[in-house]
């Protein structure tokens, strides 16, 4: 999450800051970093660094403004995702320019107004507390797994009717016809099965641990229906094929926690 925001003028001057943390720090030291760090990086670098390790948790992310030589700056905690917090920084500071442009004059500057700026920003890019996304994200993978259970079976019942699977196989079939169809089978099923569901619940996790657990959980709970299902020889398709399975799991779990992370902070 932010943890303090400021904007400054191309000279360094303090038009406007924000603390959201009880701690409180040394403003003019703090401004005079940011300053040194982007005058030096734009002189030595031909650019402005874009952020800082700051080290205890926290890391500084500049956001320069080259129209209106304003820069910004916002000290956020290491998992923060940079892009994520420089589209934020980016959104205020064109809020704060549409608002008190081309002056700056810090007696027009309203604290209040600057908060409901931050807060309108803010709001639409946090998400619910991890309580509320984990019943959400289990209330839609279990509603999921049903539905994907019943659709799997169709299919695997379709395409081994329409291969007409029950025929005699020669040994040079069983090679050749046979044991491709049976992979595909098992890919799609897979693929039907846990692509979601993982999508899903790596969106909505509220960290790397708690999404892995609850991935594991939808593996068991998966094999465990299927085979109390009308088809449970089925179980035996995922059982068999456990590290493709994985593999797909955890692929696309990581591919909703990344997407996730790019869009929403996590409370």
């Amino acid at each position: 999450m932010i943890k303090s925001i400021y904007f400054l003028d191309e000279n360094g001057f303090l038009l406007y800051s924000k603390n959201f943390m009880k701690e409180k720090y040394d403003q003019n030291v703090l401004i005079g970093f940011f300053s040194s760090i982007a005058n030096f990086s734009r002189e030595a670098l031909g650019g402005i660094v874009k952020n800082v390790d700051l080290g205890e948790n926290n890391k500084l992310i500049l956001v320069p403004n080259s129209e209106e030589r304003i820069l910004g700056a916002t000290v956020v905690s290491t998992n923060d995702n940079n892009h994520l917090v420089t589209l934020i920084v980016k959104n205020i500071m064109q809020d704060f320019i549409d608002s008190y442009s081309p002056d700056y004059d810090l007696e027009t500057i309203y604290p209040d107004d600057m908060e409901r700026i931050i807060n309108n920003n803010l709001r639409r890019k946090i998400m619910p507390s991890p309580r509320i996304r984990l019943l959400l994200s289990w209330i839609i993978a279990g509603f999921l797994c049903y539905f994907l259970i019943l659709l799997s079976i169709n299919v695997t019942s379709f395409m081994y009717n329409y291969f007409n699977l029950n025929r005699f196989f020669t040994p040079e079939q069983l090679f050749t016809r046979f044991m491709p169809i049976l992979i595909l089978l098992s890919t799609i099923n897979i693929s039907i099965l846990f692509i979601l569901p993982n999508l899903i619940l790596g969106f909505l996790s509220p960290n790397w641990k708690i999404a892995t657990l609850n991935c594991l959980i939808y593996l068991v709970i998966t094999i465990t229906l299927y085979f109390y299902s009308t088809e449970p020889n089925f179980a035996y398709i995922i059982v068999g094929h456990l590290p493709l399975t994985l593999i797909f799991s955890l692929f696309f779990l990581f591919i909703g926690i990344r997407y996730s992370s790019k869009m929403f902070f996590k409370q």
